[in-house]
């Protein structure tokens, strides 16, 4: 008889399996790794009890968790068992528990080594991982905090378990996080942070002096990221430049269109339609069916300079102008020096946050812990979105007193509703019930929320294992 267990793997990645492969190999046990399309199959000789314990032992001390990993199916059945040699390409990842024993242990022949590589993925010649970040205890406004003791995590943050399991995985991602830690508020002047466990030798290394020396954490200016975010159990990819998700295949030319073809492909989706919220590449809907795809609707780009000489030609807006500009000239006169304001940096502007980028707006509207925002205009005209509208209504709040959070969480609220009733009018034109989310705007847990929540019964289809934005 044989031990057969199926492990949910939303990932073509192979380290993970490597990984088990390398364990069985070390227990001396008659085993079998295989992949199957969303799996890793193990399958085990339970014949020898000591060989079934070696390996059971091995595999909690030194199997890693993976932000890919599912439920696993255990069940017993007749089989021939041929040992397996799985190999797996090195993978930007980070030392694995044994890796990290040697390199912490002092009673260890590589004690402190900052030479040492992991091999124990099943990989032939192992990956020296550069890092040329600086480590800092001084923070600069956009920086990660280097996660320097685990164990004080809750002390410093508010985290859910998927979080921190998340965070302390082999992938090593960035998280943003709510702040707990009163003296790490004042340090930042920040509620959120982005936080990431060492996922290098010199990060490792360079917490484990920290801890040492009694500080609690580290800053760096984080250039090469995988970055998620977590909702009810589930981890989005948000963006992945260190090639850990799922590689894209060559589908179209667009680089949007290439990336809904691949994630439709995953879903198993012969048709779809999409909405994609992205900071980078602006808001569009598309549709794929078995004609062709394309994009059914692409907002245009916003600049400020564009959007205040629309504003200034309509009679209403115009006076809104005027008026807003008596109240809050400091931010009128940014306008006018900062003419190539884009969407987010100009809401930032008027709320007066400190920085000026989508990250400061999503971080202001989690502030705001109520229910329902205020009704703010996402109109189209023949052109496209009605950007002079959307703007306006936000600075006549502004105008009116609205606190900036409520406001913040109003702007992405609306933004959800807009694209779910786009959706919903693109499902009864086109007769499509498959419906792919993509985009990082949902990194902010407003907007993600309200779409899974108010367009639950569509059941939208969030990748698994892709990033969902360049």
């Amino acid at each position: 008889m044989a031990i057969k267990q199926t492990i949910k793997y939303n990932s073509n990645s192979e380290y993970f399996a490597g990984f088990l492969q390398d364990i069985v190999k070390k227990s001396e046990i008659a085993g079998k790794v295989s992949r199957a399309e969303d799996s890793v199959i193990l399958l085990l000789d339970d014949s020898d009890i000591s060989a079934i314990e070696r390996f059971s032992n091995n595999t909690q001390k030194f199997m890693p968790h993976s932000i890919f990993m599912g439920n696993i199916d255990t069940i017993n059945e007749d089989a021939d068992i041929t040992n397996s040699s799985l190999e797996s390409k090195n993978y930007n990842i980070s030392l694995c528990p044994k890796c990290l024993d040697k390199l912490t242990n002092p009673s260890s022949s590589s004690y402190l080594d900052d030479s040492i590589t992991c091999n124990h993925y099943s990989n032939k010649q192992p990956l020296k991982v550069e890092d040329n970040n600086v480590y800092s205890p001084h923070y600069s406004e956009g920086d990660t905090l280097l996660v320097v003791d685990s164990s004080k995590l809750n002390n410093l943050f508010i985290m859910t378990e998927d979080e921190i399991k998340a965070l302390l995985s082999i992938e090593k991602p960035t998280i943003k996080v709510t702040i707990k830690d009163a003296g790490l508020k004042k340090i930042t002047s920040k509620n959120y942070i982005k936080i990431k466990s060492p996922n290098t030798v010199k990060a490792t290394m360079t917490a484990l002096n920290a801890k040492d020396g009694e500080v609690e954490y580290l800053f760096f200016e984080e250039t090469d990221t995988l970055r998620v975010t977590t909702l009810q159990g589930n981890i989005l990819i948000i963006k992945d430049s260190l090639n850990i998700s799922n590689s894209l295949e060559d589908l179209d030319e667009d680089r949007v269109i290439n990336r809904f073809l691949n994630i439709s492909k995953e879903a198993g989706f012969s048709e779809a339609i999409c909405a994609n919220l992205s900071v980078k590449n602006g808001i569009s809907f598309l549709v794929s069916n078995k004609q062709e795809t394309k994009y059914t609707l692409k907002f245009g780009e916003f600049r400020l300079g564009s959007i205040l000489e629309l504003m200034k030609l309509d009679e209403k807006k115009q006076k809104l102008l005027v008026n807003f500009e008596k109240k809050y000239s400091n931010i009128i006169e940014e306008f006018e020096n900062n003419p190539e304001y884009n969407l987010f940096e100009t809401l930032s502007c008027i709320f007066e946050l400190k920085g000026r980028d989508f990250e400061n707006v999503s971080d202001k509207s989690l502030e705001f812990h109520g229910n329902g925002g205020l009704k703010i205009d996402t109109f189209f005209k023949e052109d496209g979105f009605d950007y002079v509208s959307f703007l306006g209504s936000i600075m006549s709040f502004k105008l009116a007193g609205t606190d900036e959070h409520y406001l913040a969480y109003s702007t992405f609220e609306a933004l959800a509703d807009m694209a779910i009733s786009t959706l919903n009018q693109l499902k009864t034109k086109y007769k499509i019930d498959n419906f792919v989310m993509m985009g990082d705007m949902f990194e902010n847990s407003v907007l993600h929320s309200r779409i899974v929540s108010k367009f639950s019964l569509a059941n939208p289809y969030f990748s698994k294992g892709f990033a969902i934005d360049d």
